[in-house]
């Protein structure tokens, strides 16, 4: 077991155990055994348990970041990466800020990430195939450091993007001047995107 086959689902549950000021150290290294290898740990014998554990140990290790593909097999099912934002409709670029509006947390990634996988053989977004299931699959078959690093990149892509949308704003403002108040909070808007794309947020 390690990062590149833990499902963003089960990372997430681990996360809970983790946040749950209830959970006990000795509760949470349980509670990892029977979420991550969908064993119970109390029907164990210690031997397969200290295994179990053992397997454990890539917690302590950094996730890798990871190349993207142009395609993923989640649970049987095939999917294209849609990974240029210039080529969004409308509808889509909507559901990615209200996504985001809703938080960038890693429980909202298969919403996130559910703008940019269409079926093989899908063209439009949301039409001809069921969204649900297709974020079904993002949490439970795509792995966590797949789903970090996809997510690290349109996320920043899109800082990328509004960057530029800021440039061009200032650049059309030479013929059409904004007043000092505008110019004020448009350079203000541009210092703290190219602050958060640099260096992140």
């Amino acid at each position: 077991m390690n990062w590149t086959n833990l499902s963003l689902n089960k990372y997430n549950q681990i996360k809970d155990v983790f946040l749950d000021a209830e959970y006990t150290d000795e509760d949470r290294l349980l509670a990892q055994v029977q979420i991550i290898f969908e064993k119970d740990p109390l029907k164990l014998s210690m031997k397969e348990l200290h295994k179990y554990i053992g397997e454990l140990k890539f917690f302590s290790e950094k996730v890798p970041k990871m190349k993207l593909k142009d395609t993923y097999n989640l649970g049987g099912n095939v999917y294209i990466l849609k990974k240029n934002l210039k080529d969004f409709t409308v509808a889509q670029w909507i559901d990615f800020q209200n996504f985001i509006k809703e938080g960038t947390d890693t429980e909202n990634y298969a919403n996130i990430l559910s703008i940019f996988f269409f079926p093989k053989g899908e063209e439009e977004y949301a039409e001809g195939y069921d969204v649900e299931q297709v974020r079904s699959d993002i949490d439970n078959y795509l792995s966590v450091a797949d789903a970090l690093s996809i997510s690290s990149f349109f996320l920043n892509y899109r800082k990328v993007l509004l960057v530029r949308s800021l440039l061009y704003t200032r650049k059309m403002t030479l013929k059409n001047p904004l007043t000092r108040k505008q110019r004020k909070v448009v350079k203000k808007e541009m210092r703290r995107l190219l602050k958060t794309t640099l260096v992140g947020d």
